[in-house]
């Protein structure tokens, strides 16, 4: 496994939080046309769906501050901590 800093972890759920809004905007876009479809069941899991992935992008966005913040500031002090060590 490769070691890698937590600080860049931090870094890389940043970057899937963005991959998650993209995320969050194709269910709203599919919910709109099961909307206009009549298909109320679908529409109803897609906000579902919406709504997890708004809740999963949160977290990350939450723990990649963190992430970065902290052992970013801990590795100019102590040469930094790695996850898979």
């Amino acid at each position: 496994m490769n070691n890698i800093s937590l600080s860049a972890m931090g870094v890389q759920y940043d970057a899937e939080a963005d991959n998650l809004e993209k995320m969050i905007a194709a269910c709203k876009e599919r919910r709109r046309f099961a909307i206009a479809g009549g298909d109320s069941k679908e529409a109803a899991r897609l906000e579902r769906l919406a709504e997890l992935h708004a809740q999963q992008r949160a977290d990350l966005l939450r723990l990649s501050v963190h992430l970065r913040h902290y052992y970013g500031n801990a590795k100019t002090e102590e040469g930094g901590a790695t996850y898979g060590e």
